[in-house]
């Protein structure tokens, strides 16, 4: 049996792989679809592969599409995501996200139905299911957000028929696929621990990460009842966001309690461990061979340190923040320890600053850091509930979300007065990037909105030129890569880039 998952497997990572040979096996040499998990370790053990993809999926690439080329940071240097020169030829990080999306819905396929034929009790198959069925729904998050419209098959690969017929699937309705998962993931939550996070074993899902997802794929829908619902169900679980400190948010602090979803990195000297280099693209430029961080002495990032051209925050969002914000110290860095660097700085703290200690990493190895990845945490689900409860003219509901947050950071700066539904949206646009820079989410709030060529040619005309000059609207989404197209057989396509 364990053989057959395993080959199972095999398979769905390389579904797309183009392997002749493994295409033109008989199926059946490889796959007993009648008989699959005889324990419910066997179960936590297909489960346990639904989550390798996602080292896949968060990575430096991503980080660089979603909050590096946006109205908040660039990237000055020749990748090309940051440069806008991506095209069905050259997709830039549209290739890997792609490929491990796919590769982790396989995985979710395989595994859900491995769990519904498997001969364990019925009561214990709910659960199990239940979370596959919400990394599968975060697969195709990545992938909708990313892409738009994108195939879309909840089947496993158990035959050669199966394969050929995924392989004909063209791009589907991105909306309708949203509500599918939001369907879907509406039945199962209830499965998953009602718990934090950080209070399930092994960093393991819980139920507020499916609300979380539901929540999010219902704002791309405009669909915000939905959304509002789902993050009250997170608050009854995490209470007052007050109750967790601004150290929760610092990458190097791990599963913390105001975490909700984060991807598991660790690095030790003792051996090798799952790394990113994610932290290279936040840290000032060095000395070499010295702890010395653009003029600016920082023991804790030692010597060892390799990191490569800095993400640069702009001038509008550097402008976010009042000098009373204590964010500001912490996503950004004019100084460390009373020192100031060496960029252009004017002693009451203006000038340009460079991504702060939240991304750093203590001890980076070259450029190998075990910082763990923020996804999605509590702060983000009360500004996501403001946002909805807004839009459904729920204005008391909707100021005491905004004001938690901001609260939490700066007493002074809660909003007394509701200042009607359009200036609200607005300052909810801003908190989102005073408090959730870095994690994974600007573009595609950017975009939802409506917004992303407008803010993000702004940002770019004075500050990033060759970004100007490259972005165009259908930037909004990554085309899906020309090998894709050639394997669909030419079913899709990428209309908006021709």
């Amino acid at each position: 049996m364990t053989r057959n998952i395993f080959l199972l497997l095999i398979l769905a990572a390389t579904m797309f792989s183009g392997c002749k040979k493994l295409l033109e096996e008989d199926p059946a040499s490889f796959v007993s679809p009648d008989t699959f998990f005889e324990t419910e370790n066997q179960c936590v053990a297909a489960l346990n592969g639904c989550y390798i993809p996602l080292t896949g999926v968060y990575i430096p690439d991503l980080m660089i599409s979603l909050e590096g080329a946006t109205d908040l940071a660039f990237l000055n240097s020749s990748h090309i995501d940051a440069r806008y020169e991506i095209s069905p030829a050259n997709p830039g990080m549209g290739d890997n996200i792609w490929t491990a999306c796919y590769q982790g819905v396989m995985y979710c396929n395989a595994a859900v139905y491995g769990i519904e034929n498997a001969t364990i009790a019925a009561e214990k198959k709910p659960a199990l299911k239940a979370e596959a069925v919400a990394l599968r729904a975060l697969y195709y998050y990545v992938l909708t957000s990313t892409f738009n419209d994108v195939p879309f098959y909840t089947t496993p690969v158990n035959s050669l028929n199966a394969l050929n017929e995924i392989k004909k699937v063209g791009r589907m309705d991105a909306k309708t696929t949203r509500d599918s998962l939001i369907h879907e993931l509406q039945a199962y939550v209830q499965y998953l621990p009602q718990q934090r996070t950080s209070d399930v074993a092994q960093n393991r899902i819980s139920a507020p990460f499916a609300w979380m997802l539901i929540g999010k794929m219902a704002l791309w829908n405009k669909e915000y009842d939905i959304c509002s619902a789902a993050m009250e169900e997170i608050r009854k679980i995490y209470g007052q966001l007050a109750q967790y400190p601004f150290t929760d948010t610092w990458f190097r602090n791990k599963n913390t309690p105001e975490s909700i979803f984060e991807i598991q990195y660790t690095w030790s000297v003792t051996g090798l461990k799952k790394t990113t280099s994610t932290a290279a693209y936040f840290t000032p430029t060095k000395t070499s061979g010295t702890s010395v961080y653009d003029g600016v002495d920082i023991p804790e990032l030692g010597s060892k340190a390799n990191p490569f051209v800095s993400l640069t925050p702009t001038e509008y969002f550097m402008a976010l923040y009042p000098v009373t914000d204590p964010r500001r110290e912490i996503i950004l860095a004019y100084t460390y320890n009373g020192s100031y660097f060496k960029r252009p700085m004017q002693n009451n703290g203006t000038g340009k600053a460079w991504m702060g200690p939240k991304f750093w990493c203590p001890g980076m190895d070259n450029i190998a850091d075990g910082n763990n990845q923020k996804v999605f945490r509590y702060a983000d689900a009360l500004l996501m509930l403001a946002e909805s409860a807004n839009e459904t003219g729920s204005t008391a509901l909707a100021m005491q979300c905004l004001n938690e947050v901001k609260a939490r950071a700066e007493a002074d700066a809660v909003l007394t007065v509701y200042p009607g539904k359009d200036e609200f949206f607005a300052e909810v646009k801003k908190e989102r990037a005073r408090e959730l820079m870095g994690e994974y989410g600007r573009k595609w709030d950017l975009v939802r909105w409506g917004t992303f060529y407008e803010d993000v040619s702004a940002t770019a005309a004075s500050e990033f030129p060759v970004m100007k000059a490259n972005l165009r609207p259908y930037h909004e989404f990554y085309p899906i890569p020309d090998k894709e197209v050639v394997r669909s057989g030419g079913i899709l396509t990428n209309p908006t880039y021709k």
